[in-house]
């Protein structure tokens, strides 16, 4: 009887044992398991974040962009020097990744320009240029008049959109009305650190362009265009960090 007990004990014990190892085993596994599943987790976080932190802090470019720059456009073509200044204090002040504006008072006339684009009878030149911003003295503000034309540089960003519209109003189908992504696309150009933007005009001046391009028309007309040149700062661009335990640091490059 003894010898059954101990014998039975025996067997308890080496159960025991065996179940106390194979608990050990899945316990280890199911750490082993929680740890990959935890690092794969944070690995797709870490990357799935990134795109609503950058979202996050461009936003102010987006709105920029889509709100604030077809604003030129409620002028129409109108904007003198003062009151294109006070346009641009306002970006300055909402905006303070736009370093510094060029501001060019155009005209289209139905006769030759000495600085611009002449395309047919289809002219495009500036009246004056102007630039502001921040840590651009007084005595810079002025770039170009009529009478001053030193500084006026043939290829810049002015000729570079007159080509632009000159292209797309010798293709303009009058035909039609063209949709404002069309629009938008074609009266304006996106460079690294740079956005310039033409004013829209209404759709019966555009076919007015189209017809100045191939004859004279009578009276001679002229069409008043404002066209302004934002340098960005990209460095000024604020990083909202909307995962700090997630991301410690975040920098532009």
């Amino acid at each position: 009887m003894s010898s059954e007990k101990k014998s039975g004990y025996r067997k308890n014990f080496s159960l025991i044992l065996t179940f106390i190892g194979l608990m050990l085993v899945l316990f280890i596994l199911s750490l082993v398991l929680a740890y990959r599943f935890s690092t794969k987790f944070i690995e797709n976080e870490f990357v799935s974040e990134k795109v609503n932190v950058l979202e996050q802090s461009i936003q102010p470019y987006n709105e920029f962009f889509q709100k604030k720059l077809p604003e030129v456009s409620y002028y129409n073509g109108y904007l003198d020097s003062a009151t294109a200044s006070r346009f641009v204090d306002t970006v300055l002040l909402e905006y303070p990744f736009v370093s510094k504006v060029i501001f060019y008072d155009s005209e289209v006339r139905n006769t030759p320009v000495s600085d611009g684009l002449n395309t047919g009878k289809f002219s495009f030149g500036p009246k004056s240029i102007y630039q502001f911003g921040s840590f651009v003295p007084l005595d810079s503000v002025e770039l170009f008049t009529i009478k001053n034309t030193r500084n006026f540089i043939v290829g810049d960003d002015f000729n570079s959109l007159a080509i632009k519209l000159a292209s797309y109003i010798a293709s303009l189908d009058t035909s039609s009305t063209p949709a404002q992504d069309e629009l938008f696309s074609n009266f304006s150009n996106v460079r690294s650190n740079k956005i310039t933007y033409l004013n829209i005009p209404r759709i019966e001046d555009l076919k007015t362009y189209k017809r100045m391009m191939r004859k004279d028309l009578t009276p001679q007309p002229v069409y008043q265009q404002d066209m302004l040149s934002f340098l960005l700062d990209p460095y000024k661009i604020k990083i909202d960090n909307t995962r700090p335990r997630l991301y410690q640091y975040i920098k532009i490059e």
